[in-house]
């Protein structure tokens, strides 16, 4: 018996098409970020949305290095925060990354969610914690902001 797979034959000029619309695609996206829209500027345009989206539950948004995109954020919730409350919300903070991805260019931005007391409690362990401990806060809720869900 033999194990050898059936390939079938790649038409040249799909695989040509494919490729300059991919770079066609990254074109565009770091032609954005290299001259008309900083980091910043997207950031101001993303945490007010995904403030309000998580309403008072957010107590910290965190940047961290990372090669999954240009800029990779970790919104860390409060304990109130539930598992239901997270499902509910999930596919709209995913909206909010694609619009942005979409918008500035794939890869612009990544998004990732933990809690807070997790992050803080160094027994703790995971690859999100880890991403989120590594990077510097850019918004920290004040004292007087509170959870109204």
């Amino acid at each position: 018996m033999s194990n050898q797979k059936a390939y079938e034959p790649v038409d040249t000029i799909d695989v040509m098409r494919i490729s300059q619309e991919l770079i066609i695609k990254n074109k565009i996206a770091y032609r954005r970020l290299a001259t008309d829209i900083s980091p910043q500027q997207i950031l101001d345009e993303i945490i007010p949305q995904l403030i309000k989206l998580y309403k008072g539950h957010v107590i910290q948004i965190i940047q961290f290095e990372n090669d999954l995109a240009c800029i990779n954020l970790a919104v860390l919730f409060d304990d109130s925060y539930t598992l239901t409350m997270h499902q509910s919300k999930i596919g709209k903070s995913r909206k909010l990354m694609r619009a942005i991805n979409d918008k500035y260019g794939s890869a612009t931005i990544t998004i990732i969610n933990c809690r807070y007391n997790d992050v803080h409690d160094s027994k703790k362990n995971s690859t999100h914690l880890y991403k989120a401990r590594s990077g510097n806060a850019i918004w920290t809720r004040k004292e007087t902001e509170r959870a109204d869900e």
